[in-house]
């Protein structure tokens, strides 16, 4: 889960720009870093190889010269000695070492190229250490030469330097990508929020709006145009209710005038004749359309919340034994197995709810007698009353046909008929009616699949 989660995580732009930003902050670090190295201790280093190629220059010419006798070279040798702390010279002649070095070095390279080595010196105090010195050697007349200079000071530095630059880089690179990862995750947050809108949108959830932030950034700016687009939608489709509404309740007192007088005139037909049943299948369709009125205008007064309940105490447990004797002539007709399940550790008082148990038990009933509609002959519906935390669970399942997860949504819109896979009479009013209930006693309802089959789950508070 969490590895999925990371993968869409790390496949959004932002963080491709934070990873485009670390690696540019990095490497104008590395160019920043490079320049000040070139300007400090590159300069240094420069300056002591330009001072020991001098210093060696000038040793070389001195034992090159005609007038310059062994004894003198020595002297020479001797005299710079005594006045730099910083040079490091060794002659080997036939007679011995003469410098400041016991024994050369071996595998020196020769001048003009150089090269650092370790030599030991002693302190004042006797004591010995290490340190490195930039150099080189040159064969004179007078034996072979070894020049250098301490280099110990800025080698230190420049293990320093690139120590702290190591450090400065990795500490810039965790910077960015916390910071990337900060940014990402707000970003990130904001998108799935219009995301989660427009598939609530989608699933006729045209009540969702976005949460506006103090910020005023451009999110806020986009949530804004979005939420003015929703609610001119919303405003178009209640106009749009409310003309069918307004048809409805137009055509129904006509429509009802029509009928008894169809009924009235069946008195003057002949019993069994075809202008009787001529007038019978009449008075029949103007039911269906009356009654599809009906339920159109108490679905409008359901959601609006105008209509008037009374609510009290209702015994839930009570009720579904009563949906169920009641279903249970419907389900025998079609040799189907209805059974109703109640946890028996479960008290009976623990099922009371505050609500209005006509509605209650008319959302409930509409559920079972859809389940034995589309379920087939001799198959099974079940109702189980539950207890879940502080809210009670209705679960509702049959093994028939089924329908599409995609329609999950959209069976809940009025009018809506499903395909053939569930075909049959109704105009597509019975779930909206039963979702409208639900949610006026504060509880949801949600489809699943019982693979093969339905499963509705309501729960009420």
């Amino acid at each position: 889960m969490w590895l999925e989660r990371f993968k869409a995580f790390t496949r959004t732009t932002i963080w491709r720009f934070t990873l485009i930003f670390t690696a540019l902050v990095l490497l104008i670090c590395l160019g920043m870093l490079t320049l000040v190295y070139q300007f400090t201790l590159g300069e240094q280093k420069r300056q002591l190889n330009q001072q020991t190629q001098t210093t060696a220059q000038g040793f070389i010419d001195l034992a090159q010269s005609q007038s310059m006798s062994e004894q003198d070279f020595h002297q020479i040798i001797s005299q710079r000695i005594n006045n730099s702390t910083s040079l490091v010279i060794a002659l080997a002649t036939q007679h011995g070492m003469v410098g400041n070095l016991a024994f050369q070095p071996t595998k020196l390279s020769d001048f003009p190229t150089l090269q650092r080595f370790p030599i030991a010196i002693v302190d004042h105090l006797g004591e010995a250490s290490v340190v490195i010195v930039l150099g080189g050697q040159v064969n004179t007349q007078f034996g072979n030469l070894v020049i250098g200079l301490l280099d110990d000071n800025s080698q230190a530095q420049e293990e320093m330097f690139f120590s702290a630059s190591a450090i400065g880089l990795t500490l810039a690179l965790i910077v960015t990508l916390i910071s990337g990862f900060m940014l990402n995750r707000r970003v990130l947050y904001r998108v799935n929020q219009i995301g989660q809108l427009t598939a609530d949108v989608k699933a006729g959830r045209l009540k969702t709006r976005l949460p506006l932030s103090s910020r005023n950034d451009e999110f806020d700016t986009i949530a804004l145009q979005i939420n003015q687009m929703l609610d001119e939608i919303d405003g178009l489709i209640d106009s749009i209710a409310q003309v069918t509404d307004n048809v409805a309740h137009d055509l129904r007192t006509p429509l009802s005038r029509i009928r008894i007088t169809v009924e009235d005139s069946l008195a003057h037909s002949i019993e069994g004749s075809d202008d009787e049943l001529w007038r019978l299948n009449l008075i029949d369709n103007l039911d269906t359309v009356i009654e599809t009125f009906n339920a159109m205008l108490e679905l409008s007064r359901l959601e609006k919340g105008v209509q008037t309940i009374s609510y009290g105490d209702v015994n839930l447990q009570t009720l579904c034994e009563d949906v169920i004797d009641l279903a249970l002539p419907m389900a025998e007709a079609k040799e189907q197995v209805l059974e109703l399940f109640i946890d028996p550790m479960i008290d009976m008082e623990n099922f009371i709810v505050n609500g209005e148990g006509n509605l209650l038990f008319r959302a409930f009933f509409n559920v079972i007698e859809n389940a034995i509609k589309y379920t087939h002959c001799g198959g099974n519906i079940s109702l189980s009353l539950q207890k879940s935390a502080h809210r009670l669970v209705i679960v509702i399942t049959d093994n028939g046909a089924g329908i599409s997860e995609e329609q999950y949504d959209a069976v809940f819109q009025r009018l809506y008929r499903v395909d053939t896979s569930r075909h049959g009479e109704g105009f597509g009013l019975g779930l909206p009616i039963v979702k409208a209930i639900i949610e006026l006693h504060h509880g949801t309802i949600a489809l699943s699949s019982a693979k093969p089959g339905l499963v509705v789950t309501m729960t009420i508070s």
